[in-house]
Protein backbone atom coordinates (compact mmCIF):
# COMPACT_ATOMS: atom_id res chain seq x y z
CA UNK A 1 0.00 0.00 0.00
CA UNK A 2 3.20 2.15 0.78
CA UNK A 3 3.80 1.32 -3.03
CA UNK A 4 0.35 3.20 -4.48
CA UNK A 5 -0.02 6.06 -1.77
CA UNK A 6 3.53 7.10 -2.95
CA UNK A 7 2.70 6.50 -6.67
CA UNK A 8 -0.31 8.38 -6.18
CA UNK A 9 2.47 11.65 -4.79
CA UNK A 10 4.13 11.04 -8.22
CA UNK A 11 1.28 11.49 -10.26
CA UNK A 12 0.20 14.02 -8.24
CA UNK A 13 3.45 15.91 -8.48
CA UNK A 14 3.73 15.35 -11.81
CA UNK A 15 0.12 16.85 -12.17
CA UNK A 16 1.15 19.87 -10.63
CA UNK A 17 4.40 20.71 -12.34
CA UNK A 18 2.43 20.27 -15.47
CA UNK A 19 -0.88 22.81 -14.00
CA UNK A 20 1.91 25.29 -12.83
CA UNK A 21 3.70 25.16 -16.39
CA UNK A 22 0.40 25.41 -18.53
CA UNK A 23 -0.12 28.08 -15.71
CA UNK A 24 3.19 29.64 -16.43
CA UNK A 25 2.26 29.93 -20.00
CA UNK A 26 -1.00 31.40 -20.01
CA UNK A 27 0.32 33.88 -17.24
CA UNK A 28 2.99 34.18 -20.03
CA UNK A 29 0.29 34.82 -23.34
CA UNK A 30 -1.70 37.29 -21.05
CA UNK A 31 1.48 39.23 -20.56
CA UNK A 32 2.54 39.37 -24.11
CA UNK A 33 -1.38 40.64 -24.56
CA UNK A 34 -1.70 43.25 -22.11
CA UNK A 35 1.68 44.29 -23.58
CA UNK A 36 0.01 44.64 -26.94
CA UNK A 37 -2.82 46.12 -25.52
CA UNK A 38 -0.71 49.45 -23.50
CA UNK A 39 1.25 49.61 -27.14
CA UNK A 40 -2.36 49.68 -28.94
CA UNK A 41 -3.16 52.78 -25.92
CA UNK A 42 0.10 54.25 -26.38
CA UNK A 43 -0.62 54.54 -30.19
CA UNK A 44 -4.16 55.95 -30.08
CA UNK A 45 -3.34 58.44 -27.50
CA UNK A 46 -0.61 59.84 -29.76
CA UNK A 47 -3.34 59.46 -32.69
CA UNK A 48 -6.05 61.53 -30.39
CA UNK A 49 -3.63 64.30 -29.19
CA UNK A 50 -2.95 64.77 -33.29
CA UNK A 51 -6.44 64.57 -33.94
CA UNK A 52 -7.52 67.22 -31.57
CA UNK A 53 -4.36 69.39 -32.61
CA UNK A 54 -5.51 69.38 -36.10
CA UNK A 55 -9.13 70.45 -34.88
CA UNK A 56 -7.66 72.87 -33.36
CA UNK A 57 -5.51 74.11 -36.15
CA UNK A 58 -9.06 73.52 -38.60
CA UNK A 59 -10.80 76.20 -35.81
CA UNK A 60 -8.44 78.53 -35.85
CA UNK A 61 -7.81 78.67 -39.65
CA UNK A 62 -11.67 78.85 -40.13
CA UNK A 63 -11.87 81.75 -37.69
CA UNK A 64 -9.66 83.86 -39.24
CA UNK A 65 -11.39 83.50 -42.46
CA UNK A 66 -14.22 84.29 -40.79
CA UNK A 67 -12.67 87.50 -38.96
CA UNK A 68 -11.13 88.49 -43.04
CA UNK A 69 -14.89 87.69 -44.31
CA UNK A 70 -16.26 90.00 -41.67
CA UNK A 71 -13.64 92.60 -42.70
CA UNK A 72 -14.30 92.64 -46.00
CA UNK A 73 -17.94 92.87 -45.78
CA UNK A 74 -17.26 95.87 -43.25
CA UNK A 75 -15.85 97.74 -46.06
CA UNK A 76 -18.06 96.44 -48.86
CA UNK A 77 -20.73 98.34 -46.00
CA UNK A 78 -19.03 101.54 -46.50
CA UNK A 79 -18.47 101.34 -49.97
CA UNK A 80 -22.05 100.84 -50.82
CA UNK A 81 -23.18 103.54 -48.41
CA UNK A 82 -20.77 105.74 -50.85
CA UNK A 83 -21.76 104.82 -53.94
CA UNK A 84 -25.41 105.34 -52.36
CA UNK A 85 -24.19 108.80 -51.23
CA UNK A 86 -22.78 109.80 -54.65
CA UNK A 87 -26.16 108.46 -56.03
CA UNK A 88 -28.21 110.64 -54.17
CA UNK A 89 -25.75 113.71 -54.65
CA UNK A 90 -25.93 113.04 -58.09
CA UNK A 91 -29.89 112.85 -58.34
CA UNK A 92 -29.96 116.26 -56.33
CA UNK A 93 -27.23 118.09 -58.78
CA UNK A 94 -29.26 116.67 -61.81
CA UNK A 95 -32.49 117.83 -60.56
CA UNK A 96 -31.36 121.77 -59.93
CA UNK A 97 -29.85 121.38 -63.51
CA UNK A 98 -32.93 120.06 -64.48
CA UNK A 99 -34.68 123.43 -63.00
CA UNK A 100 -32.12 125.48 -63.84
CA UNK A 101 -32.17 124.93 -67.77
CA UNK A 102 -35.86 124.85 -67.64
CA UNK A 103 -35.41 128.58 -66.14
CA UNK A 104 -32.89 129.46 -68.40
CA UNK A 105 -35.43 128.44 -71.32
CA UNK A 106 -37.83 130.09 -70.02
CA UNK A 107 -35.72 133.17 -69.67
CA UNK A 108 -34.50 132.38 -73.42
CA UNK A 109 -38.22 132.93 -74.64
CA UNK A 110 -39.10 135.43 -72.49
CA UNK A 111 -36.29 137.84 -73.83
CA UNK A 112 -36.57 136.36 -77.71
CA UNK A 113 -40.16 138.18 -77.11
CA UNK A 114 -38.77 141.46 -75.62
CA UNK A 115 -35.84 142.13 -77.94
CA UNK A 116 -35.85 145.29 -78.05
CA UNK A 117 -34.66 145.33 -74.74
CA UNK A 118 -31.06 143.83 -74.43
CA UNK A 119 -29.80 145.56 -71.42
CA UNK A 120 -32.98 144.11 -69.06
CA UNK A 121 -32.48 140.46 -70.90
CA UNK A 122 -28.96 140.38 -69.87
CA UNK A 123 -29.26 141.87 -66.14
CA UNK A 124 -32.28 139.53 -65.80
CA UNK A 125 -30.32 136.20 -67.51
CA UNK A 126 -27.40 136.64 -64.59
CA UNK A 127 -29.56 137.47 -62.04
CA UNK A 128 -31.19 133.96 -62.95
CA UNK A 129 -28.04 132.45 -63.11
CA UNK A 130 -26.97 133.07 -59.58
CA UNK A 131 -30.46 132.28 -58.43
CA UNK A 132 -30.09 128.40 -59.69
CA UNK A 133 -26.65 128.35 -58.38
CA UNK A 134 -27.63 129.26 -55.15
CA UNK A 135 -30.69 127.15 -55.53
CA UNK A 136 -27.62 124.33 -56.53
CA UNK A 137 -25.82 125.16 -53.69
CA UNK A 138 -28.56 124.36 -50.36
CA UNK A 139 -29.48 121.34 -52.16
CA UNK A 140 -26.21 120.49 -51.78
CA UNK A 141 -25.58 121.97 -48.45
CA UNK A 142 -29.15 119.67 -47.61
CA UNK A 143 -27.57 116.27 -48.65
Amino acid sequence: MNLVVEISIVVVAIAAVIMLLAAFKTLKLAGAAIEDAKVTLGDLRTEILQISQDAREVVRNTNAVTVDAQKKMQELDSLFSSVKEIGQATHVVTQSVKEAATGAASKVKRNSRDIQKPEGGTIAAIADGIASTIRIWNRLKQN
